[in-house]
């Protein structure tokens, strides 16, 4: 399944943004600073633990899914993957996903639904915890939207952000982009090139 998701991938896209990054190499370009992104300390999809502060030294790239979402989610999870691929060596970089639907998305759910995008282990997080407190995280901390509409059917009783969200080293949050969207992502690897050029290489 994995396989068939990367085949999906534009990969003129992969080494279009990978030349990008590189050709920014020293050119350090201003990033809006927003405010502080939440403190928070989740289940991983592997059974441990991950907090905010485990993540401070590190630049990090966030969004909110659930598994049983058939519409776009996936299509976040692909967009994630692909950030993944980019900067796979590069230690400075993690990714987390935080389910909005903890009740379903077991921690066995949230490991095979990472395989499913080829997640690597320390990599990319999976993270699950009470329902409130991450709703309550989300809508209040990162300020993005996450709203129950039972009408949905099929596992789509959420409605919830297309946006990712970048955040520094220091956990200040640099930006919102639609993770659906070329252009914005454009942005948001100029923004993502600028912001690693100032964390020691690791």
């Amino acid at each position: 399944m994995a396989l068939v998701i990367l085949i999906g991938f534009p990969l003129g896209f992969f080494f279009y943004y990978k030349q990008k990054v590189d050709a920014l190499g020293e050119q350090q370009k201003e990033v809006p600073v927003f405010w502080d992104a939440p403190a928070f300390s989740f289940q991983t999809q592997n059974g441990d633990t991950l907090s905010a502060s485990d993540l401070k030294g590190h630049a990090y790239v966030a969004d909110f899914i659930f598994t049983n979402c058939e519409g776009v989610c996936p299509k976040l999870s692909q967009t994630l993957s692909l950030v993944q691929l980019n900067f796979k060596n590069d230690k400075r970089l993690k990714l987390v996903s935080f389910t909005v639907d903890p009740d379903r998305d077991s921690i066995p759910v949230l490991k095979e639904y990472a395989k499913r995008y080829d997640a690597i282990d320390g990599k990319w997080y999976f993270l699950r915890g009470e329902k409130e407190t991450v709703w309550k995280m989300a809508q209040e901390g990162f300020k993005v939207p996450v709203v129950y509409t039972p009408e949905g059917g099929k596992g789509n009783e959420f409605t919830h952000t297309e946006r990712i969200v970048l955040v520094d080293q220091d956990g200040k949050i640099r930006g919102f982009y639609n993770g659906l969207d070329k252009q914005m992502m454009d942005t948001f690897y100029n923004n993502l090139a600028s912001i690693l050029v100032g964390i020691p290489q690791q």
